[in-house]
């Protein structure tokens, strides 16, 4: 019996460009290490979880990560 799939999105299909330019690369590089730096601040109680979410949705804005939260090391920058 076969299983019938329904559409999640009616949007049509990109193909990802495996190509990042250097751009895309210092906005991710830039993301990272803001939020690198907003996790310091709030485990040091200086932000709150909700003012750590809110400018973390305001870098987001800013810099357009491809990749998402944590996948980057920065600390060697």
């Amino acid at each position: 019996m076969a299983k019938k799939v329904q559409s999640v999105t009616h949007q049509p299909l990109q193909q990802a460009s495996n190509k990042i330019n250097s751009e895309q690369l210092m906005n991710d590089l830039h993301y990272q290490q803001s939020r690198q730096i907003i996790q310091e601040l709030l485990k040091k109680g200086l932000i709150t979880p909700d003012e750590f979410n809110q400018i973390d949705t305001l870098n987001k804005q800013s810099f357009s990560p491809l990749l998402g939260p944590g996948n980057i090391d920065t600390s060697r920058f």
